[in-house]
Protein backbone atom coordinates (compact mmCIF):
# COMPACT_ATOMS: atom_id res chain seq x y z
CA UNK A 1 0.00 0.00 0.00
CA UNK A 2 1.10 3.75 -0.89
CA UNK A 3 0.67 6.16 1.81
CA UNK A 4 -0.03 9.95 0.98
CA UNK A 5 0.37 13.32 3.05
CA UNK A 6 -3.41 14.47 3.78
CA UNK A 7 -3.03 18.23 3.27
CA UNK A 8 -1.94 20.61 6.22
CA UNK A 9 -2.51 17.59 8.53
CA UNK A 10 0.83 16.51 7.78
CA UNK A 11 -1.16 12.97 8.26
CA UNK A 12 0.43 10.09 5.70
CA UNK A 13 -2.66 8.02 4.95
CA UNK A 14 -3.42 5.02 1.89
CA UNK A 15 -4.26 5.42 -1.43
CA UNK A 16 -7.33 3.87 -0.57
CA UNK A 17 -10.11 4.78 2.10
CA UNK A 18 -11.79 1.81 3.45
CA UNK A 19 -15.78 3.58 3.32
CA UNK A 20 -18.15 1.84 5.40
CA UNK A 21 -21.42 2.91 4.30
CA UNK A 22 -22.73 -0.75 3.36
CA UNK A 23 -21.71 -2.40 6.74
CA UNK A 24 -24.53 -2.83 8.66
CA UNK A 25 -26.74 -2.46 5.48
CA UNK A 26 -26.21 -4.55 2.48
CA UNK A 27 -23.66 -6.16 4.02
CA UNK A 28 -23.88 -8.30 7.63
CA UNK A 29 -22.00 -7.64 10.68
CA UNK A 30 -19.89 -10.92 9.97
CA UNK A 31 -18.45 -10.17 6.33
CA UNK A 32 -18.18 -6.53 7.61
CA UNK A 33 -15.82 -7.08 10.47
CA UNK A 34 -13.91 -10.04 7.99
CA UNK A 35 -13.66 -6.97 5.77
CA UNK A 36 -11.85 -4.64 8.20
CA UNK A 37 -9.64 -6.75 9.27
CA UNK A 38 -8.80 -7.48 5.75
CA UNK A 39 -8.39 -3.95 5.13
CA UNK A 40 -5.96 -3.14 7.76
CA UNK A 41 -3.90 -6.17 6.55
CA UNK A 42 -3.42 -5.12 3.04
CA UNK A 43 -2.41 -2.12 4.88
CA UNK A 44 -5.81 0.39 4.55
CA UNK A 45 -4.85 3.29 7.02
CA UNK A 46 -7.93 4.93 6.59
CA UNK A 47 -11.75 4.55 7.38
CA UNK A 48 -14.84 6.46 6.72
CA UNK A 49 -17.79 6.37 8.20
CA UNK A 50 -20.72 9.09 8.98
CA UNK A 51 -23.26 9.07 11.81
CA UNK A 52 -26.22 8.22 9.39
CA UNK A 53 -24.76 5.14 7.32
CA UNK A 54 -27.33 2.49 8.09
CA UNK A 55 -28.71 4.34 10.64
CA UNK A 56 -25.39 4.42 13.07
CA UNK A 57 -24.95 0.34 12.27
CA UNK A 58 -21.61 1.21 10.03
CA UNK A 59 -19.92 2.82 13.11
CA UNK A 60 -21.40 0.55 15.69
CA UNK A 61 -19.36 -2.07 13.21
CA UNK A 62 -16.52 -0.51 12.58
CA UNK A 63 -16.33 0.31 16.52
CA UNK A 64 -16.50 -3.05 17.30
CA UNK A 65 -14.48 -4.23 14.71
CA UNK A 66 -11.17 -2.27 16.13
CA UNK A 67 -12.20 -2.85 19.65
CA UNK A 68 -11.76 -6.51 18.52
CA UNK A 69 -8.35 -6.56 16.73
CA UNK A 70 -7.10 -3.84 19.19
CA UNK A 71 -5.84 -1.66 16.02
CA UNK A 72 -7.80 1.52 16.77
CA UNK A 73 -4.56 4.14 17.42
CA UNK A 74 -3.05 2.36 14.39
CA UNK A 75 -5.50 4.14 11.95
CA UNK A 76 -7.67 6.90 11.44
CA UNK A 77 -11.03 7.06 11.99
CA UNK A 78 -13.79 9.54 10.04
CA UNK A 79 -17.33 10.00 11.01
CA UNK A 80 -19.66 12.80 9.63
CA UNK A 81 -23.01 14.79 10.50
CA UNK A 82 -25.44 17.50 8.54
CA UNK A 83 -27.92 14.76 7.50
CA UNK A 84 -31.48 14.23 9.58
CA UNK A 85 -30.99 11.59 12.19
CA UNK A 86 -34.70 11.89 13.32
CA UNK A 87 -37.60 13.55 12.87
CA UNK A 88 -36.61 16.34 15.11
CA UNK A 89 -35.75 19.81 13.48
CA UNK A 90 -32.40 20.54 15.31
CA UNK A 91 -31.03 16.92 14.67
CA UNK A 92 -29.99 17.99 11.48
CA UNK A 93 -27.62 20.67 9.67
CA UNK A 94 -24.45 22.23 10.96
CA UNK A 95 -25.59 24.04 14.18
CA UNK A 96 -23.59 23.63 17.36
CA UNK A 97 -26.41 21.83 18.64
CA UNK A 98 -26.38 19.00 16.36
CA UNK A 99 -22.99 18.62 15.70
CA UNK A 100 -21.93 18.54 19.21
CA UNK A 101 -24.53 15.46 19.98
CA UNK A 102 -23.96 13.80 16.41
CA UNK A 103 -20.50 13.96 17.13
CA UNK A 104 -20.91 12.54 21.38
CA UNK A 105 -23.40 9.58 19.82
CA UNK A 106 -20.88 8.75 17.23
CA UNK A 107 -17.74 8.54 19.94
CA UNK A 108 -20.14 6.00 21.92
CA UNK A 109 -21.38 3.94 18.34
CA UNK A 110 -17.62 3.85 17.45
CA UNK A 111 -16.60 2.96 20.79
CA UNK A 112 -14.02 5.56 21.31
CA UNK A 113 -12.47 8.30 22.96
CA UNK A 114 -11.82 10.88 19.51
CA UNK A 115 -12.33 10.93 16.06
CA UNK A 116 -9.91 11.54 14.32
CA UNK A 117 -11.06 13.42 11.03
CA UNK A 118 -14.63 14.92 11.74
CA UNK A 119 -16.28 16.33 8.52
CA UNK A 120 -19.23 18.04 7.81
CA UNK A 121 -21.55 16.02 5.29
CA UNK A 122 -22.78 19.41 3.45
CA UNK A 123 -22.63 22.83 3.19
CA UNK A 124 -25.93 24.26 5.86
CA UNK A 125 -27.03 27.45 4.21
CA UNK A 126 -28.79 27.85 7.50
CA UNK A 127 -26.28 28.70 9.36
CA UNK A 128 -23.29 31.00 9.57
CA UNK A 129 -20.33 29.28 9.24
CA UNK A 130 -19.11 31.63 12.36
CA UNK A 131 -21.27 28.98 14.50
CA UNK A 132 -20.33 25.87 12.68
CA UNK A 133 -16.49 25.96 13.32
CA UNK A 134 -16.90 27.39 16.99
CA UNK A 135 -18.62 24.67 17.74
CA UNK A 136 -15.89 22.12 15.78
CA UNK A 137 -13.35 23.69 17.65
CA UNK A 138 -15.19 23.44 21.13
CA UNK A 139 -14.90 19.92 20.28
CA UNK A 140 -10.86 20.01 19.07
CA UNK A 141 -10.24 21.40 22.28
CA UNK A 142 -11.74 19.09 24.17
CA UNK A 143 -10.37 16.00 22.41
CA UNK A 144 -13.63 14.98 20.95
CA UNK A 145 -12.59 15.21 17.68
CA UNK A 146 -8.31 15.84 16.56
CA UNK A 147 -8.82 17.53 12.67
CA UNK A 148 -11.72 19.00 10.78
CA UNK A 149 -13.10 18.46 7.37
CA UNK A 150 -15.59 19.25 5.00
CA UNK A 151 -17.25 16.85 1.96
CA UNK A 152 -19.05 18.07 -1.00
CA UNK A 153 -19.17 21.48 -0.35
CA UNK A 154 -18.50 24.59 -3.02
CA UNK A 155 -15.00 26.01 -3.46
CA UNK A 156 -16.19 29.14 -1.98
CA UNK A 157 -17.67 28.35 0.65
CA UNK A 158 -14.52 26.22 2.01
CA UNK A 159 -12.50 29.18 0.82
CA UNK A 160 -14.55 30.97 3.30
CA UNK A 161 -14.49 29.14 6.21
CA UNK A 162 -10.54 28.79 5.85
CA UNK A 163 -10.51 32.71 6.18
CA UNK A 164 -13.02 33.06 8.77
CA UNK A 165 -11.03 30.09 10.51
CA UNK A 166 -7.54 32.77 10.35
CA UNK A 167 -9.87 35.56 11.53
CA UNK A 168 -10.63 33.71 14.46
CA UNK A 169 -8.07 31.49 15.24
CA UNK A 170 -10.09 28.28 14.67
CA UNK A 171 -8.85 25.13 13.41
CA UNK A 172 -8.53 24.57 9.32
CA UNK A 173 -10.31 22.13 7.17
CA UNK A 174 -7.30 19.75 6.48
CA UNK A 175 -9.33 18.04 3.78
CA UNK A 176 -12.14 17.93 1.35
CA UNK A 177 -13.93 15.00 0.00
CA UNK A 178 -16.04 15.39 -3.00
CA UNK A 179 -17.62 12.64 -5.45
CA UNK A 180 -15.41 12.01 -8.74
CA UNK A 181 -14.82 9.19 -11.40
CA UNK A 182 -14.97 9.29 -15.63
CA UNK A 183 -18.03 9.67 -15.55
CA UNK A 184 -18.33 13.20 -13.40
CA UNK A 185 -15.10 15.41 -13.32
CA UNK A 186 -16.31 19.10 -12.61
CA UNK A 187 -13.50 19.04 -9.53
CA UNK A 188 -11.37 19.24 -11.78
CA UNK A 189 -12.77 23.25 -12.78
CA UNK A 190 -12.35 24.84 -9.07
CA UNK A 191 -12.41 22.37 -6.19
CA UNK A 192 -8.89 20.51 -7.11
CA UNK A 193 -7.24 24.08 -7.89
CA UNK A 194 -8.63 25.17 -4.52
CA UNK A 195 -7.21 22.13 -2.74
CA UNK A 196 -4.19 22.59 -4.19
CA UNK A 197 -3.87 26.50 -3.83
CA UNK A 198 -4.69 26.04 0.05
CA UNK A 199 -3.13 22.41 0.35
CA UNK A 200 -6.02 21.02 1.30
CA UNK A 201 -5.90 17.22 1.27
CA UNK A 202 -8.69 15.24 -1.19
CA UNK A 203 -10.46 12.03 -0.52
CA UNK A 204 -12.85 11.63 -3.12
CA UNK A 205 -16.04 9.27 -2.85
CA UNK A 206 -18.20 6.90 -5.70
CA UNK A 207 -15.28 5.62 -7.83
CA UNK A 208 -17.38 3.74 -9.73
CA UNK A 209 -20.19 5.72 -10.25
CA UNK A 210 -22.00 4.31 -8.09
CA UNK A 211 -21.30 0.64 -9.82
CA UNK A 212 -21.88 2.02 -13.63
CA UNK A 213 -18.33 1.59 -14.10
CA UNK A 214 -18.32 -2.10 -12.67
CA UNK A 215 -20.96 -2.78 -15.41
CA UNK A 216 -23.85 -3.31 -13.37
CA UNK A 217 -26.48 -1.73 -15.40
CA UNK A 218 -27.65 -2.67 -19.18
CA UNK A 219 -29.57 0.85 -19.43
CA UNK A 220 -31.00 3.78 -17.07
CA UNK A 221 -33.89 2.18 -17.11
CA UNK A 222 -33.31 -1.14 -16.28
CA UNK A 223 -32.36 -1.57 -12.91
CA UNK A 224 -31.19 -4.07 -11.27
CA UNK A 225 -33.01 -5.55 -7.89
CA UNK A 226 -31.42 -4.61 -5.12
CA UNK A 227 -29.21 -2.02 -6.94
CA UNK A 228 -28.42 1.59 -4.67
CA UNK A 229 -30.28 3.20 -7.89
CA UNK A 230 -33.42 1.18 -6.79
CA UNK A 231 -33.32 2.78 -3.33
CA UNK A 232 -33.40 6.77 -3.80
CA UNK A 233 -34.37 8.99 -6.40
CA UNK A 234 -31.10 10.74 -6.00
CA UNK A 235 -29.05 7.44 -7.17
CA UNK A 236 -31.05 6.55 -9.67
CA UNK A 237 -30.95 9.94 -11.69
CA UNK A 238 -26.91 9.26 -11.74
CA UNK A 239 -27.42 6.32 -13.52
CA UNK A 240 -27.46 7.82 -17.46
CA UNK A 241 -26.83 6.30 -20.89
CA UNK A 242 -24.31 7.82 -21.77
CA UNK A 243 -22.53 7.12 -18.53
CA UNK A 244 -23.46 3.34 -19.38
CA UNK A 245 -21.95 3.39 -22.75
CA UNK A 246 -18.46 5.09 -21.68
CA UNK A 247 -18.76 2.11 -19.43
CA UNK A 248 -18.84 -0.58 -21.72
CA UNK A 249 -15.67 1.28 -23.67
CA UNK A 250 -13.90 1.14 -20.05
CA UNK A 251 -14.80 -2.78 -19.66
CA UNK A 252 -13.63 -3.33 -23.44
CA UNK A 253 -10.23 -1.64 -22.99
CA UNK A 254 -9.83 -3.01 -19.80
CA UNK A 255 -10.47 -6.81 -20.91
CA UNK A 256 -7.82 -5.98 -23.81
CA UNK A 257 -5.22 -5.31 -20.91
CA UNK A 258 -6.60 -8.48 -18.50
CA UNK A 259 -7.26 -5.57 -15.87
CA UNK A 260 -10.82 -5.74 -14.21
CA UNK A 261 -12.40 -2.54 -14.87
CA UNK A 262 -13.36 -1.89 -11.80
CA UNK A 263 -10.00 -2.13 -10.71
CA UNK A 264 -9.05 0.14 -13.67
CA UNK A 265 -11.40 2.75 -12.84
CA UNK A 266 -10.28 3.34 -9.13
CA UNK A 267 -6.62 3.40 -10.63
CA UNK A 268 -7.87 5.98 -12.73
CA UNK A 269 -8.60 8.31 -10.07
CA UNK A 270 -5.29 7.91 -7.82
CA UNK A 271 -3.55 8.73 -11.01
CA UNK A 272 -4.98 12.60 -11.07
CA UNK A 273 -3.49 15.22 -10.13
CA UNK A 274 -3.96 16.45 -6.29
CA UNK A 275 -5.91 13.25 -5.44
CA UNK A 276 -4.50 12.07 -1.49
CA UNK A 277 -7.02 8.93 -1.56
CA UNK A 278 -10.37 7.04 -3.22
CA UNK A 279 -12.86 5.89 -0.72
CA UNK A 280 -13.65 1.84 -1.88
CA UNK A 281 -16.83 0.53 -1.06
CA UNK A 282 -16.61 -3.17 -1.19
CA UNK A 283 -19.72 -5.43 -0.61
CA UNK A 284 -17.63 -8.55 -0.23
CA UNK A 285 -14.17 -9.64 0.53
CA UNK A 286 -14.14 -10.50 -3.17
CA UNK A 287 -14.57 -7.21 -3.82
CA UNK A 288 -12.19 -5.89 -1.86
CA UNK A 289 -9.61 -8.13 -3.53
CA UNK A 290 -10.70 -6.65 -6.82
CA UNK A 291 -10.52 -2.91 -5.58
CA UNK A 292 -7.44 -3.32 -4.17
CA UNK A 293 -5.88 -4.25 -7.24
CA UNK A 294 -5.77 -0.89 -8.37
CA UNK A 295 -2.93 0.15 -6.65
CA UNK A 296 -0.54 -2.42 -8.94
CA UNK A 297 -1.99 -0.47 -12.52
CA UNK A 298 0.36 1.76 -13.83
CA UNK A 299 -1.18 3.80 -16.33
CA UNK A 300 0.96 6.13 -18.85
CA UNK A 301 0.01 9.40 -20.31
CA UNK A 302 -1.10 7.60 -23.60
CA UNK A 303 -3.38 5.74 -21.09
CA UNK A 304 -4.39 8.84 -19.16
CA UNK A 305 -5.41 10.86 -22.92
CA UNK A 306 -7.41 8.12 -23.87
CA UNK A 307 -9.60 8.02 -21.01
CA UNK A 308 -9.89 12.03 -21.67
CA UNK A 309 -11.39 11.01 -25.54
CA UNK A 310 -14.06 9.39 -23.80
CA UNK A 311 -15.16 12.12 -20.62
CA UNK A 312 -13.19 15.60 -21.15
CA UNK A 313 -11.55 17.24 -18.65
CA UNK A 314 -13.86 19.17 -16.32
CA UNK A 315 -17.11 17.35 -18.11
CA UNK A 316 -19.60 15.14 -17.09
CA UNK A 317 -22.09 12.51 -18.02
CA UNK A 318 -23.41 11.49 -14.78
CA UNK A 319 -24.81 13.94 -11.68
CA UNK A 320 -22.77 13.14 -8.62
CA UNK A 321 -23.63 16.19 -7.34
CA UNK A 322 -27.23 16.04 -7.10
CA UNK A 323 -27.37 15.49 -3.33
CA UNK A 324 -25.39 18.83 -2.76
CA UNK A 325 -27.85 21.71 -3.92
CA UNK A 326 -25.74 23.72 -5.00
CA UNK A 327 -23.85 22.76 -8.51
CA UNK A 328 -26.24 22.61 -11.05
CA UNK A 329 -26.31 20.65 -14.38
CA UNK A 330 -25.69 23.16 -17.32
Amino acid sequence: MKYRRLGRSGLMVSELTLGTMNFGGPTDEATSLLMIDKALDCGINFLDCANVYAEGRSEKILGKALKRNGKRHEVLVTSKAFLPTSERPNDRGNNRHNLINSCIKSLKRLQTDYIDIFFLHRTDWNTPQEETLSALNYMVDRGYIRYIACSTHPAWRTVEALHIADRKGYPKFVCEQPPYNLLDRRIENEIVPMCQEYDLGIITWSPLAQGVLAGRYRTADDLPINSRATQKSIYAERITDVGIKIARRVRDWAKEKDLSPTALSVSWIIHQPAITSVIIGPCSPEHLDDLVASQDIHLSPENLAWFDTLVPPGTFVSDHFNSAGWQRPA
